[in-house]
């Protein structure tokens, strides 16, 4: 188990991010929040969302060349897909995280409703990357018991 350590990173952001992508969203929050939202703050919001999508986006694509990279200089590893999938979702989540970003749409509100709307996305969002992740690491799980 300890040879595909990357196995189980890799797998697991896979998975989690699929999951992502495919779980229904419940739009009517961001709806209900947006129309909150007087035309300079409905402005800053689109400009936040469109820039953390080119920040996900910058980081997808540095992982693809840094885990193309790799497995041209290391093309006789063991666990390739693994280690490819690895490093493509550690880079795209560090990039994101660390890459400068600019403020918080939270600083942009004015109003408690206003407030009280985004910690209810907030609270949504994190709600949903914590069980992508757990669905993504009970995904790798069974599928690697499954293969055994």
């Amino acid at each position: 188990m300890k040879d595909c350590n990357t196995c189980i990173i890799g797998i697991t952001l896979l998975l989690s991010s699929i999951y992502m992508s495919i779980l229904k969203q419940d739009q009517d929050i961001f709806i209900h929040f947006f129309r909150l939202l007087n035309e300079d703050q409905q402005q800053i919001y689109t400009n936040i969302v469109k820039e953390r999508l080119m920040i996900y986006f910058t980081g997808m694509l540095t992982g693809l060349v840094f885990a193309l990279l790799y497995y041209y200089k290391y093309p006789k590893q063991s666990y390739p897909i693994c280690t490819f999938l690895a490093i493509v979702y550690v880079t795209k989540l560090s990039i994101y995280y660390f890459y400068p970003k600019s403020p918080l749409m939270l600083y942009s509100l004015t109003t408690k409703e206003q407030t009280d709307a985004w910690a209810n996305i907030y609270e949504e969002m994190k709600k949903r990357y914590k069980i992508s992740l757990l669905v993504g690491f009970i995904g790798y799980l069974v599928l690697f018991n499954g293969l055994k």
